[in-house]
């Protein structure tokens, strides 16, 4: 059986928008009525820390554009152009709704599209759109994606059953190097204690 996959321009599927723009700097506020996600929060992997965001007054002359599961964010400055993806269980643990950097761009695409966020999250993290943000960039001292940039990036649509497959294989590779990392830092931890109890006989022996 064939199987077909569909070539789009982000903007043919999804509406682009830019992240909240604060007056000045963004100044945590404890009683605050929302949370904001900088590019600080983002990891190299494109995971966002949801732990420290800090709460902040989001105002402006219209109602925010707070995020909503489903929802992609792309980090549009700095060296890492990552994208990350919203889903119900992050907004869940959250006492008060999220907004985002102007830093960002946020990603909202028609339900009724056969497209997984987190599979555009990912594949907008891959090697070739990385690519195309790099040729397409923008700036010396503080390299910008344009929204228009973002928008005609070329996004490929495999069935569903096949980016479900690709999200979960990306997971468990995400979950094999957390593993690794953990049995790196343990055994230099070990190695570090043999070093202590070594060199601490030598002091004593030297008495």
């Amino acid at each position: 059986m064939q199987v077909y996959f569909l070539l789009v321009r982000l903007k043919e599927i999804a509406e682009v928008r830019s992240g909240h723009s604060f007056r000045g700097s963004i100044k945590e506020t404890l009683d605050g009525n929302g949370f904001v996600i900088q590019t600080r929060d983002q990891s190299a992997d494109g995971r966002m820390d949801w732990s420290n965001l800090i709460r902040t007054d989001v105002a402006g002359r219209k109602e925010p554009e707070w995020l909503q599961a489903g929802d992609v964010i792309f980090a549009a400055r700095g060296i890492r152009n990552l994208a990350s993806w919203i889903s119900e269980n992050d907004l869940s643990g959250l006492a008060l709704p999220v907004i985002c950097s102007p830093h960002y761009f946020q990603i909202r695409f028609d339900s009724t599209t056969a497209l997984l966020p987190e599979f555009l999250a990912w594949q907008l993290n891959q090697s070739v759109a990385q690519r195309y943000f790099q040729q397409s960039a923008e700036g010396t001292m503080q390299v910008s994606i344009r929204r228009s940039v973002l928008e005609e990036t070329p996004i490929t649509i495999p069935p569903i059953e096949i980016q479900r497959k690709v999200v979960a294989l990306s997971q468990r590779a995400h979950r094999e190097e957390q593993i690794y990392q953990e049995l790196i830092e343990l055994r230099q931890m070990e190695m570090q204690a043999i070093a202590n109890h070594v060199l601490n006989e030598q002091i004593k022996n030297k008495r």
